[in-house]
């Protein structure tokens, strides 16, 4: 087996060398990957801490940005990318969100009968999600590390890289007293790896939580708090004077969760109140002030009608970009929403404005939005009087001031994480395209650049109807069968959902309906296997269809046919000159296959990479895939190929752990 360095095989999987920044994704996030030294030129560069350089360089080596500006020169050993016509930021920050934890498993059976708290004795312990041992009622969990949880794979790490985040203040979701952030690198091998600080802050949100037991009104949740952090101040005294002078007292009972407010009451430890109308905030600044709190106010939504009780307490804001929507989709028969509601919609956009006017220090929040929308309504902030640079601070430098972070976080400078995202187009406008993002100086594999769709090509069945997709001088062409009546398609689309994980079709078909013929659109998703999908017919929609991949598709010229009845297969015996494409820039490629029945073998050259010994090749109709074993590192790596054939014409892509290239091509006849 021939040996590949690993830039040789970045070079296969994504022609990574010779391709555009777009088509450049080359480290899957997590993955440990060799030192690398990485030069973005002739990109705009907002650095955050100055004023944006609109032709510059940045320089990345072993995690950290070495040198950015315009002047900078990069290194003879750096992999250049061309940032012609990208700008470079700061990596996003999300400045608090329940990002990284393990998906939940199935729920605990709640205990039969409510669970009640007695006068006089400690209520049952009902930990939040059972992830803690507390001493205290259901969802009052001080003690809880978000540090100790959190996993490299958890929840919402690869949709939040995909949008250019690359950091996170991250905690439970559940419960009254949630514990202690940490703020966390989204991508990492490990779960130590991922942990950047901890603890950042404890976290309250005064609200009732689900289960039936005490606290079950909200007055009971904000008297059940009080008391607890009243009962920690008595419980540090005990303490103190313990650790004073032992002899001839009773030692105190360790009590995890008391000890856990102790830093807050100390106010080592910043507390961050969830609240989000002005009444929530103003109990939460009294609260802070009779405890005397470091309070932050995380959601924030009314916050401008309190901007001088927040200036007088120095409390910051983490400014969720959930802003509220209409309750109804809208409709002309509908009833008018309430003023209220039209007025806290319209207010909401104007919140950051109001704050950054103020001087009042905030960060922004994805609030439960998907990242991609997230950044969308930052957009909408700008066009309701919030500067644009002062948005982008509020994703970048104000969170890492906030956290502790600014040494390392934040900005681009030297010596600085090497944290950034590269961007075609405006960053909050849902046409941005994401060319580079950095995590730890480790390229992210940007799904949505490097992956196309899925091979269509073939049938696909339900029981009623069958869907052939045929390529014709390549050109995608389909038609819908309908008993023995076969019906073209037109406008046929292939793509990828929103967070790019599968492919997708849309054509319309001119099929019968209640004794006409109505325009018919299809529009629905599929893998390798499986396609669904819906015909909508005047504005209604159908139930949805599954179709399956036939097992024969239809034979095409230049097939053989088997001898068990299994139907045409495909001859892919040959030579095929390929071309392996990923957005504008190609590579050219040889594939000789040699065929017997189903079974299928041979090699792949690929210019400066060489030459590939294929295996575990087999043929289905007219659909052919095989693998390939090449070793770097002491590590061996599977390459997967896949291709359709339609005559002396062949499509399909080549994977490998970094990503997945395009080829298409043609056997000489």
């Amino acid at each position: 087996m021939r040996k590949f360095t690993l830039s040789v095989l970045l070079c296969l999987a994504l022609g990574s060398a010779l391709l555009t920044p777009a088509a450049a994704q080359s480290e899957r996030p997590g993955e440990v990957a060799p030192a690398r030294s990485y030069a973005i030129v002739n990109a705009r560069l907002v650095p955050v801490a100055g004023s944006p350089i609109e032709r510059g360089t940045i320089v990345i080596r072993n995690g950290l940005i070495v040198a950015a500006g315009a002047d900078v020169k990069p290194p003879a050993d750096a992999r250049q990318l061309d940032g012609t016509g990208l700008t470079v930021y700061p990596g996003l920050i999300d400045a608090v969100g329940h990002l990284g934890f393990a998906p939940a498993g199935p729920a605990t059976p709640p205990a039969a009968g409510p669970v009640r708290a007695t006068p006089g004795t400690t209520p049952p312990a009902v930990p939040a999600g059972g992830l803690a041992n507390s001493t205290r009622p259901n969802g009052f969990q001080p003690e809880l590390l978000a540090a100790e949880l959190v996993r490299p794979n958890g929840d919402g790490l690869e949709a939040a890289r995909q949008a250019g985040f690359t950091t996170a203040l991250t905690i439970p979701r559940d419960g009254i007293v949630l514990g202690r952030s940490a703020v966390i690198a989204l991508a990492a091998d490990s779960p130590r790896e991922m942990v950047i600080r901890t603890p950042v802050a404890l976290h309250i949100a005064f609200r009732v939580v689900s289960g039936g037991g005490y606290p079950n009104s909200l007055m009971g949740v904000f008297s059940m708090v009080r008391q607890a952090f009243l009962d920690a101040q008595q419980y540090q005294t005990h303490w103190a004077a313990y650790r004073a002078n032992p002899r001839g007292m009773k030692r105190p009972a360790d009590d995890p969760s008391l000890e856990a407010l102790l830093p807050a009451l100390n106010r080592e430890l910043p507390v961050v109140f969830h609240a989000d109308t002005e009444r929530e905030i103003i109990r939460a600044l009294d609260f802070a002030q009779e405890f005397n709190l470091r309070p932050i106010i995380a959601g924030g939504r009314e916050a401008e009608k309190v901007a001088d009780r927040l200036k007088a307490a120095q409390a910051a804001v983490l400014l969720s970009l959930n802003f509220p929507k209409r309750t109804t989709a809208f409709a002309p028969e509908a009833d008018p929403e309430p003023l209220s509601l039209l007025r806290a919609r319209t207010a909401a956009l104007k919140t950051a404005a109001a704050l950054h006017s103020a001087g009042i220090p905030f960060a922004f929040q994805t609030g439960g939005l998907s990242p991609a929308e997230a950044l969308s309504n930052v957009k909408k902030a700008t066009e309701n009087g919030l500067p644009a640079e002062a948005a982008i601070r509020a994703l970048t430098l104000r969170p890492a001031e906030m956290f502790g972070l600014a040494d390392r976080l934040g900005t681009l400078e030297a010596g600085k994480v090497a944290n950034l995202v590269a961007v075609r187009g405006d960053l909050f406008d849902a046409r941005r395209k994401l060319a580079f993002v950095f995590i730890d100086g480790a390229m992210v594999n940007l799904r949505g650049s490097n992956v196309t769709p899925g091979d269509i090509a073939g049938t696909w069945e339900t029981k009623d109807l069958k869907l052939t997709f045929s390529r014709e001088n390549n050109e995608l062409k389909g038609k819908v069968r309908v008993g023995d009546t076969d019906v073209e398609v037109r406008e046929l689309r292939l793509g990828l959902d929103e967070d790019a994980s599968l492919s997708t079709v849309r054509f319309v078909a001119d099929l019968p309906r209640d004794g006409a013929t109505r325009a018919a659109i299809f529009t629905g998703r599929y893998t390798n296997d499986e396609l669904r999908g819906k015909f909508t017919v005047d504005g209604r929609d159908e139930p949805e269809r599954l179709f399956k991949r036939g097992t024969a598709p239809t034979a095409t010229p230049g097939a053989a046919t088997t001898g068990n009845g299994a139907g045409a297969v495909f001859d892919f015996t040959g030579t095929w000159n390929l071309t392996v494409s990923f957005g504008p820039q190609s590579l050219p490629a040889t594939m000789t296959l040699r065929q017997e029945g189903t079974n299928v073998s041979g090699t792949l050259s690929l210019g400066p990479v060489g030459t590939v010994e294929l295996s575990n090749g087999r043929v289905t109709g007219n659909r052919m895939e095989a693998t390939a074993r090449v070793d770097f590192g002491g590590r061996s790596v599977e390459l997967q190929l896949s291709g359709t054939a339609n005559g002396n014409n062949l499509e399909g892509t080549v994977t490998s752990p970094q990503g997945t290239a395009a080829f298409s091509g043609t056997r000489p006849q």
